[in-house]
C-alpha cells in the first residue's frame, strides 16, 4: 500500500510528513507559521500557505546543504510538488474518493515509526505531553497523512483507464539482434558509390568487420545487441536484421541519413524457455511505462485546465524564466529584487534580458549585483557564463573569469567550476592554472589535517603522562 506512490515522486509530494510530525515530537522542532502566515501560492482558489511551504522545505532539506545557485531551483520544485498534490487532491474530492485505510493499517504504520526511531509507545507519549499534544492528536496527525496518500493513489490509479499489454508487444520488447554495420552518410556525394563498393567487396569474400573498420563513418563496427527501441540507429536496422539468417548480409538499406548495409551476427527471438521465463517481468515493464505516459499525459492536461497562482514573485519570475516566458520573468524579478536583493534574483533577471537580446540591461543588471556585491566570485562567474552564451568578446568573459579566480581564494569548488570554465573556452592555460591552485589547496588541506592530528596525539600523549603521574 504504502509504496503505490513512489514512481510519482517527480509529480506530487508523497505525503509521508509523518516523519515531520515524529521529528517534530523528538527534537523539538515547532511551527513555521505563525499569525502572519499567509498565500505563497493558490490552486484553483485553494491557498497553499507559507506553514504548509516551509513545512515542506525543512522536511525535504533537512540538515543537507544546498549552493546558492541551487536554492531558488529547490525552492520552486518543493511549491510544485506541493501544487501538484493539491491539485490530485482536488480531483479526489471532485470524484468523491474516499480513503481506504484502517485502524489496522494506522496502527501498523505507527509500530513502523516507533521502530525506526528506536522508540517505545511510552516514550512517545512522554514526548507528546512535552511538546503539549497527545497519542491521540498525534494518531489523528498520522491517519491525515495516510489517508491523503491513499486517495492520491487511488487518483493516480484511475487515470491511467484501461491499459492492456498484449503478446505481440512483449515478443516485439524481447527480440533483439547483433549486427556488423558499414554506413555512408548521404551528406556525402559519393555515398551510395562507396556503399556499393563495400557491398561487393564482402561479397566476393572479404571480412565484413574489415571492410566496414576501413570504409564506414559510423564509429563502431559492432554497436552491441540491439532493440527495436533503439535511438540512435534508425529502427528499420533491426526489423531488417531478423529476417536475415545468422551470417546473412543483407541488401543496402536506404535510410533518411545514409545507406547501410548490416550483417547479422546473432539474434534473439520470442520462442524458449528464456522467453517464457521473462515473459512476466517484460509485461510489468511495459505496463509501468504506459503507465507512467497515460499519467503523465492526464496530469498535464489536468494542470493546463486549472487556475494555478504563485504570489511569490521570486519563485513565479524564476518559472516564468525557465518557461522562456522572459517579459514575465523581468517583472516579478524585478519585484522580488524590491524586497530581497538576493545575488542569484540578479544573475536570472539578468538571464531574462539576454533572453530577449537586451544585452545593454543584462549588463546593466550584473554590474548592479557585483558593485552591491563586490567581494562574490559566483557573480563574476555567471556574469561570464551569461555572456558565453552571447557574441560578447572572449576577452571579455575570461576578465570575468579571472577576477572570480582572484576572489575564489581556497574554495576548491570554485577553482574547479573555473577549471571547467576556461577548457570550454579552450583557455587551456589558465585551465591549467586552475588544477594547480586546486592541488595547492588539497595539499594545504592535507598539512593542516596532519597538524591537527598530531596535535590531537600529543595532547594525548600529555594526558596520559599526567594520569600515570598522578597514580
Amino acid at each position: 500500500m504504502f509504496n503505490k506512490l513512489k514512481k510519482y515522486s517527480n509529480v506530487i509530494i508523497i505525503v509521508v510528513a509523518v516523519a515531520m510530525v515524529l521529528t517534530g515530537v523528538l527534537y523539538g522542532v515547532g511551527s513555521f507559521g505563525d499569525s502572519s502566515a499567509y498565500a505563497v501560492a493558490t490552486v484553483n482558489g485553494a491557498d497553499i500557505t507559507s506553514d504548509q511551504y516551509y513545512s515542506a522545505l525543512y522536511n525535504q532539506l533537512g540538515s543537507n546543504y544546498i549552493s546558492r545557485d541551487q536554492e531558488f531551483p529547490f525552492k520552486y520544485n518543493v511549491l510544485n510538488s506541493i501544487i501538484n498534490t493539491e491539485l490530485l487532491l482536488q480531483e479526489a474530492d471532485r470524484m468523491k474518493i474516499k480513503s481506504q485505510i484502517t485502524e489496522e493499517d494506522l496502527d501498523d504504520y505507527i509500530a513502523l515509526l516507533l521502530e525506526n526511531n528506536q522508540m517505545t509507545e511510552e516514550e512517545l507519549e512522554e514526548q507528546l505531553k512535552n511538546s503539549n499534544s497527545s497519542l491521540k492528536e498525534f494518531r489523528q496527525q498520522v491517519r491525515n497523512v495516510l489517508d491523503d496518500n491513499d486517495r492520491l493513489a487511488q487518483v493516480i490509479e484511475r487515470s491511467y483507464g484501461d491499459i492492456t499489454i498484449t503478446d505481440e508487444e512483449i515478443a516485439r520488447q524481447f527480440e533483439e539482434v547483433e549486427i556488423e554495420l558499414i554506413r555512408k552518410e548521404k551528406e556525402n556525394e559519393d555515398a551510395r558509390e562507396e556503399i556499393e563498393k563495400a557491398r561487393q567487396r564482402v561479397e566476393s569474400g572479404e571480412e565484413f568487420a574489415l571492410v566496414a573498420e576501413e570504409m564506414s563513418d559510423f564509429h563502431l563496427v559492432n554497436p552491441g545487441r540491439l532493440k527495436r527501441d533503439i535511438y540512435y540507429l534508425p529502427n528499420n536496422l533491426v526489423e531488417t536484421a531478423l529476417t536475415l539468417e545468422i551470417g546473412e548480409i543483407s541488401e543496402i538499406l536506404d535510410e533518411e541519413d545514409a545507406y547501410y548495409l548490416i550483417k547479422l551476427v546473432d539474434k534473439k527471438l520470442a520462442v524458449g524457455e528464456e522467453y517464457e521465463a521473462a515473459r512476466e517481468e517484460i509485461r510489468n515493464d511495459l505496463l509501468a511505462r504506459k503507465q507512467d505516459e497515460v499519467f503523465s499525459n492526464w496530469f498535464a492536461d489536468l494542470r493546463n485546465r486549472s487556475k494555478i497562482v504563485i504570489n511569490d514573485p521570486s519563485l513565479s519570475g524564476y518559472e516564468a524564466l525557465v518557461n522562456g516566458d522572459y517579459d514575465t520573468a523581468i517583472k516579478d524579478l524585478k519585484k522580488a529584487l524590491e524586497a530581497y536583493q538576493a545575488p542569484m534574483l540578479y544573475v536570472y533577471l539578468a538571464e531574462a534580458y539576454f533572453g530577449l537580446e537586451d544585452n545593454d540591461k543584462a549588463d546593466k543588471t550584473m554590474k548592479e549585483a557585483i558593485e552591491l556585491n563586490p567581494e562574490d566570485w559566483e557573480l563574476h562567474y555567471f556574469y561570464a557564463m551569461l555572456k558565453a552564451g552571447t557574441e560578447s568578446s572572449q576577452e571579455d568573459i575570461v576578465a570575468l573569469l579571472d577576477k572570480a579566480s582572484e576572489l575564489a581564494g581556497d574554495n576548491i569548488t570554485a577553482h574547479y567550476q573555473l577549471f571547467l570554465a576556461y577548457s570550454q573556452l579552450d583557455e587551456q592555460e589558465k585551465a591549467e592554472i586552475e588544477l594547480e591552485k586546486i592541488e595547492e589547496i588539497q595539499t594545504m588541506f592535507m598539512e593542516l589535517q596532519e597538524a591537527l592530528e598530531a596535535n590531537e596525539a600529543e595532547t594525548d600523549e600529555l594526558t596520559d603522562i599526567d594520569e600515570n603521574n598522578e597514580e
